[in-house]
């Protein structure tokens, strides 16, 4: 810009410093050399904390038909404690979230999670314990909410899933499962 400035013969007025043309290209090439380097240093630091985050392993949450090694993180992200029941079989691990919602992970004992519950003043993240089974999820409540106008229990009956919710303001409880995961002796009634 300083170039352009020498060039048109500006008077300082327009406050430019006052200098000889040569001056003038050294002042100006220095500091385009030096934003230049500040944009590559900000475009490089970008890169890499994007490069850092997509190589970094993401939480798996144990969410229904996911992994139960990852309850742990489950109890951190809904800031809660966890209780684990055993059963004949399958495990039961409990979170009671800081908020007052309590919810069941149902896992087999190869550690494939079968079921979930809830309970509560508030809805949990459903794409939280729904993982893969999300967007059925979704698409499922969007036509029952079409063709149901109104404040109806949700009800989803599909071959893989189903997802049974219902409740007003400040009591919210549901299940979710899909039948063809349960273990040998499990029926949708230890869903609870």
């Amino acid at each position: 810009m300083q170039i352009l400035a020498a060039n048109r013969n500006l008077t300082p007025s327009f406050g430019f410093k006052a200098t000889t043309p040569a001056s003038r290209i050294k002042e100006s090439g220095v500091s385009h050399m030096k934003s230049n380097s500040w944009i590559s240093l900000s475009h490089t630091s970008w890169m890499t904390i994007v490069l850092l985050m997509l190589a970094l392993p993401l939480p798996a949450l144990a969410a229904l038909g996911g992994d139960v090694s990852s309850v742990q993180e489950d109890q951190v992200q809904m800031k809660g404690t966890l209780k684990t029941t055993e059963h004949n079989f399958y495990t039961v691990h409990e979170i009671k979230a800081g908020n007052g919602t309590v919810v069941h992970e149902y896992a087999s004992s190869s550690g494939e999670v079968f079921g979930v519950s809830w309970q509560g003043p508030f809805i949990p993240d459903m794409k939280q314990l729904l993982g893969s089974y999300f967007d059925a999820y979704t698409s499922a409540a969007q036509a029952q909410r079409t063709a149901h106008r109104g404040r109806a229990p949700l009800n989803i009956q599909q071959p893989g899933l189903v997802v049974e919710s219902n409740g007003h303001m400040r009591s919210y409880s549901g299940r979710a499962y899909d039948p063809g995961k349960f273990p040998q002796g499990v029926s949708t009634n230890d869903i609870r």
